[in-house]
């Protein structure tokens, strides 16, 4: 099972502990800003990302307005992850509520 995290609680649970960030938009939306520390994943990136990430590690799921990383949390969960969440109203929440973003 995974949550629906809103901006402002995915942001402290950030800030609380090392979660791993992951944005699943593409690489040109990626590049124009994303949630620091950020890292994109794709069809390409997901396999090695499953393969040397410990299960355990909190991991939250973002896209451009929460409707794909619902997909994605489940597919998570799937793959034996224990801390899944994904931020409702996706990237475009986010930048909403004015938390900090950084661009590559």
């Amino acid at each position: 099972m995974y949550s629906e995290l809103t901006p402002d609680e995915a942001n402290t649970l950030i800030e609380k502990e090392e979660a791993c960030i992951i944005d699943i938009r593409d690489s040109g939306s990626y590049s124009a800003g994303h949630i620091s520390n950020a890292i994109q994943l794709d069809n390409e990136s997901v396999e090695p990302f499953l393969e040397n990430t410990d299960k355990e590690t909190a991991l939250i799921i973002y896209c451009y307005h929460g409707i794909s990383s619902n997909s994605a949390a489940s597919f998570f969960v799937e793959q034996g992850f224990a801390r899944v969440h994904h931020i409702a109203g996706g990237f475009e929440a986010w930048q909403r509520d004015e938390l900090p973003i950084q661009t590559t």
